[in-house]
């Protein structure tokens, strides 16, 4: 019925644009076939014909069609009808952000200032959505180029779409940081700012967002609309090593009235399994009302007691939800998990099985791979082959291939450090020979100005290769310094990507240095970081899968229990 009331405007409308016939082939399908009546009764089609017919498009075919057809009938597209196909492109119905940015892009930048606003923030939402970043960039900047006034919105949006230039996202993240923050900020700018902010490793540009942000915090008491960014910067505080920043987001939680909801309080028991801190998680633990315990919470305070070296308080308290399974929900696999990592990490393997047989008697919890993972690598640091090879075994029967790989990987080292060096060779040899790959180990290092280079073993960055001598270099004074130590230098002589990074930091004049690394932590490289950081007096900030290792003076927050 509309698409025939289209028709009958065009019919009686004498502002259209009237063409001669364009059409005289068989009938076409789809939009394409209004075109084809209106031009029959009427002998011509309009660009307003067009334009109202496009508004009909379910897909980016459908646009493109019509598109093609005012090509074909005028001397180039009309601004109004690419315009109209944008919006179309980036609405609900066809829901193409590439195809809106396309046509956005073909409007003639003397016809932009007379293009609806609405059209431009249309395409840069959704290309946010899809995570498009040139298509938002370009409809930001046309926002700019008509001197639209700009909203957080709009900022939110293109900062969230994932620009390929880091300097760009800076610069557009300190731009907002500079008007006043409205009192109606949406949260979910908060936390798209945040979340800038845990990817470049910047915890200080991440303090000035959450004082930026403060007008919007507090307006009212117990907003609920703020617990999730809330608990991201708890989260993001406590990734980068900074507890005391985290007890103080904490604390004004508490005085806010967010700190009750689950989602708070289970992010900041994350913060203190992190850094291993089991007594200030025993003294929370007293104020959440058993009923409010969900499994979050619990697998987060056990992993605290893990951490620390506390598995007595891990064991009653996996304990004590058992025994209140009805009022409380029951611990789920990764609760075990962290009971039985800490059992594992402190050599226990005795009692670290007898958790993992608990946890197979239990209906809704089971094994997993990832919980026999936590066996097998600590085998290599206590030398205990034979609880090695059970666990070895299980991962094959259970695991990933991903999990597999690295179970032959960890295997091989086990028989190493037993001395058996021709069975560690046998498993690297039967784990090509299956296909078995394992991920690849990568550190991430931050500089100073929020750039990022990621270097891999025996590999520094091609943008860092003229650094390669001063590397080097700075590597042969810290093998004769833990020498002289008595400490391995076996990650430095296998050029350990860890080791590739803090060397170029370094050398750049870094003296608080932050690395992430997409697997844990080797004891080769955490024994030399400690002692590096007494010759070079410097302090770093070690993200690895597991936990946040903050190294300074010879002394890592972890207690060596990693």
């Amino acid at each position: 019925m509309h698409i025939a009331h289209a028709v009958a405007r065009h019919c009686m409308s004498k502002r259209l644009c009237l063409v001669g016939r364009i059409h005289n082939g068989p009938p076409r399908k789809g939009l394409l076939r209004y075109v084809d009546l209106a031009e029959n009764r009427d002998g011509s089609v309009g660009g307003g014909f067009l334009t109202s017919l496009l508004r009909k498009a379910k897909n980016s075919r459908e646009v493109r069609e019509i598109v093609n057809e005012a090509t074909r009938r005028f001397e180039g597209t009309p601004w109004q009808l690419l315009s109209a196909a944008a919006h179309v492109s980036a609405g609900p119905s066809v829901d193409d952000p590439q195809l809106a940015g396309t046509l956005l892009a073909s409007i003639s930048p003397k016809d932009i200032p007379y293009v609806w606003e609405g059209v431009l923030r249309a395409v840069l939402g959704n290309a946010s959505r899809h995570k498009n970043g040139a298509v938002a960039l370009n409809a930001f900047r046309l926002l700019m180029a008509r001197n639209t006034p700009l909203t957080t919105t709009d900022y939110a949006r293109v900062i969230h779409s994932g620009i390929d230039s880091s300097e760009e996202e800076a610069r557009l993240v300190h731009e907002l940081l500079q008007q006043p923050c409205p009192t109606e900020l949406d949260p979910r700018t908060i936390g798209v700012l945040l979340k800038v902010c845990h990817v470049r490793h910047n915890l200080d540009l991440a303090g000035r967002v959450w004082q930026w942000a403060a007008p919007r915090r507090h307006v009212r008491h117990g907003d609920q609309k703020l617990c999730y960014v809330t608990a991201q910067y708890l989260l993001l505080c406590g990734r980068a090593g900074n507890i005391a920043v985290a007890h103080q987001v904490w604390q004004e939680a508490r005085n806010t009235g967010l700190a009750y909801l689950p989602v708070v309080t289970g992010s900041m028991l994350s913060v203190l399994a992190m850094h291993g801190a089991d007594g200030e998680t025993l003294e929370l633990l007293k104020d959440i009302p058993p009923a409010s315990l969900n499994s979050y919470m619990v697998t987060a305070a056990l992993t605290a007691f893990s951490h620390s070296g506390n598995v007595d308080a891990a064991h009653a308290l996996l304990e004590q939800v058992e025994m209140h399974g009805s009022q409380t929900p029951s611990a789920s696999i990764q609760s075990y998990t962290a009971l039985v990592d800490g059992y594992a990490r402190s050599g226990d393997f005795a009692s670290a099985l007898a958790i993992i047989d608990r946890a197979k008697c239990q209906s809704r919890v089971g094994e997993d791979d990832v919980m026999w993972m936590t066996v097998l690598g600590p085998c290599r640091r206590f030398k205990n082959l034979p609880v090695a090879q059970t666990a070895f075994a299980a991962i094959q029967r259970l695991g990933s291939p991903e999990h597999r790989a690295s179970a032959y990987v960890l295997m091989s080292d086990i028989y190493n450090a037993c001395g058996d060096t021709m069975a560690a060779l046998r498993m690297q040899q039967e784990r090509l020979r299956k296909g078995l790959m394992k991920e690849r180990g990568a550190v991430t290092l931050t500089m100073d100005n929020g750039e990022t280079h990621v270097f891999y073993v025996r590999e520094i960055p091609p943008a860092l290769v003229p650094a390669t001598r001063a590397i080097e270099q700075k590597l042969k004074e810290w093998s004769r310094w833990l020498g002289l130590c008595g400490i391995s230098d076996q990650s430095i002589q296998c050029q350990h990507s860890e080791k590739l990074a803090l060397a170029y930091a370094v050398t750049q004049g870094m003296r608080q240095i932050a690395l992430r690394k997409n697997l844990r932590i080797c004891d080769a490289c955490h024994e030399a970081s400690k002692q590096i950081t007494i010759f070079e007096s410097i302090s770093i900030h070690h993200w690895d899968r597991s936990k946040v290792h903050v190294m300074k003076d010879g002394k890592c927050s972890c207690h060596d229990r990693y």
